[in-house]
């Protein structure tokens, strides 16, 4: 196999990375509003955390889809 058609696992890391910080995300409302700021604050850090290395990984593996780029877009 070629460095042009990587496997198809090495595409999912990348979204994979996207969905665990926006779960993260969600998870940081949730804990504010029960009140648990400390653990609201680390999942925000996590999901910002998260979402950078998305794309990094995505740089690094050359697996940069139109999906993906759509996907990370949620801001």
């Amino acid at each position: 196999m070629s460095d042009k058609n990587p496997k198809r696992g090495i595409y999912l890391l990348p979204n994979l990375l996207t969905t665990a910080a926006l779960f993260s995300g969600f998870f940081a409302i949730l804990a504010a509003i029960d009140g648990h700021y400390d653990k609201a604050a680390l999942a925000i850090f996590l999901a910002m955390l998260l979402d950078t290395l998305d794309g990094r990984v995505a740089r690094m593996t050359h697996t940069q889809t139109a999906f993906g780029a759509e996907y990370d877009a949620f801001q």
